[in-house]
């Protein structure tokens, strides 16, 4: 279970308190090991998903249950020993050796995951971080030192130029090529996925990622979701030397929860940030707020949801051995750049530079102002199926009274935001949208493992609560008028 403990891309198991020793492969298994008759929801990591849209730390929606620790293994005695996690250093090197270090370090890390599977996944996109997975993997192919079968993975809306474009790469190096299409059916069926696994993450994260773990004859997938925040150094379009504090944005601006009890998650929040960031210490600002990308944001969010893949098929996320993290951790951040992806392409098969950047339409990392089709950079429309045809059902859930017998919400916030949710056919999913879905698969969630409300009592602040709401009716008012001028 623990082989890969030292990646950034392992695996979080799941563990009781009561019994620390036993580790658990998916919730459901460790919350029906735990014999206690209480299953306390636990009103910190709800604060933290409202926030965050992730848990932060090691905690899950039950009291007492928790993930196993970043970057650990047990021992046989029950501890646990941390990896060795690299230092950020301050090298300055060019383009060009950045990227043949990089690319010698991820040749080593698909050789080593597909040495002995014959037939093998990739999760391909239109983006960056997978085409080089895709090169690499061709590369060695063509080298002869890999000799099996290669099936390329996709999904998305059909017009989607991450469909369009894995199919050219697919095409192009003979590779089979299998597509999942995102919709509305697809997007409910997460809704009842995300209750099933613990509701850490909003279901619109989920994709296709069980349609893909059903895919038969495939002994091992890889992904590339590492390759922003290793390779180039960026998380959500951020460079790392400009990573604001974890905790600066999106604070809870929906007025979900009742304030007297989010002040003492708060102070909870606060506590496990800076204990996580005393596993590591001596290590600079940038450094933490990297590591905490990390361990939190990364592992909490993106590792989680890729579990569905991996509960039956081997997935292993490139760019995240201790090699290929810890030499781009050795760079200054000016030197994990843009830069260092085109000087990698260009070492890999010429085709993939031919393909436009999905993002853009364009060729990765000109000046063109030329897109290069028509077709959509949109990969799904969340948003717009969430705000239609899944809204009575949203909305059915979010009433059915097990939000709102848990103790933690500001009830008043409830009833507004099912009048207030706008019911616009933008596509994106915004972060209203985002927290709608999660609260339905949060009471589908309260049902299915009937989750208790939390037991300490706070004097109740009604007045305070409803300032909140009409502050954050406000605050939302702005933030979609801000989207829709920004055309999104």
């Amino acid at each position: 279970m623990f082989k890969y403990y030292n990646h950034l891309g392992s695996r979080a198991y799941y563990r009781n308190e009561s019994d620390s020793s036993t580790v658990h492969s998916s919730f459901c298994d460790c919350v029906s090991a735990d014999k206690s008759q209480l299953r306390e929801i636990d009103e910190t990591s709800i604060l933290s998903i409202l926030m965050k849209n992730y848990i932060i730390g090691d905690g899950t929606l039950v009291k007492g249950i928790q993930r196993t620790p970043w970057m650990s293994r047990p021992t046989e005695n029950g501890s646990w020993i941390d990896a060795n996690l690299p230092t950020h250093g301050r090298a300055v090197v060019g383009a060009t050796e950045a990227s043949e270090a990089l690319h010698y370090h991820l040749r080593a890390e698909v050789l080593e995951f597909i040495s002995n599977k014959r037939n093998v996944g990739i999760l391909l996109s239109g983006g960056m971080d997978s085409r080089i997975v895709a090169g690499i993997l061709r590369e060695l192919q063509l080298s002869g030192e890999y000799s099996g079968q290669v099936v390329a993975l996709t999904w998305g809306i059909p017009e989607s130029r991450d469909v369009v474009y894995a199919q050219r790469i697919a095409n192009e190096f003979g590779w089979d090529f299998r597509y999942f299409e995102l919709n509305a059916s697809v997007l409910l069926r997460n809704i009842e996925l995300t209750a099933e696994r613990g509701a850490e993450y909003s279901p619109v994260h989920l994709h296709a990622m069980e349609s893909v773990s059903k895919v038969k004859g495939v002994d091992g997938i890889l992904g590339g979701s590492y390759g922003d925040s290793i390779g180039r150094g960026e998380y959500s379009g951020r460079r790392t030397d400009k990573l604001p504090h974890i905790l600066e944005k999106h604070l809870n601006h929906f007025a979900f929860m009742s304030l007297p009890i989010q002040k003492a998650a708060m102070a909870n929040i606060r506590l496990q940030l800076s204990q996580s960031r005393n596993r590591f210490p001596g290590r600079n600002e940038m450094a933490y707020r990297e590591i905490e990308m990390q361990m939190h944001y990364m592992r909490r969010q993106l590792n989680a949801c890729m579990e569905v893949i991996d509960n039956n098929i081997p997935l292993y996320q490139m760019f995240s051995s201790p090699q290929a993290f810890g030499y781009m951790w050795s760079l200054t951040s000016q030197s994990r750049s843009d830069d260092v992806y085109e000087a990698l392409l260009k070492s890999l098969p010429a085709s993939l530079q031919q393909i436009p950047w999905a993002r853009t339409g364009r060729k990765y990392n000109t000046n063109s102002d030329q897109v290069e089709d028509t077709h959509t950079a949109l990969n799904n429309r969340y948003g717009m199926w969430l705000r239609t045809e899944l809204r009575p059902y949203i909305i059915e859930l979010i009433s059915d009274g097990y939000l709102q017998g848990l103790g933690v919400f500001n009830q008043a916030s409830l009833e507004a935001w099912k009048q207030h949710w706008p019911n616009s056919d933008s596509p994106k999913a915004d972060r209203l949208d985002e927290k709608m879905a999660w609260l339905a698969s949060l009471a589908l969630f309260v049902k299915k493992y009937n989750i208790q409300p939390i037991q300490s009592k706070s004097k109740s602040n009604p007045l305070g609560d409803a300032a909140h709401l009409t502050k954050a009716l406000l605050h939302t008012k702005i933030y979609h008028a801000a989207l829709k001028w920004k055309g999104k």
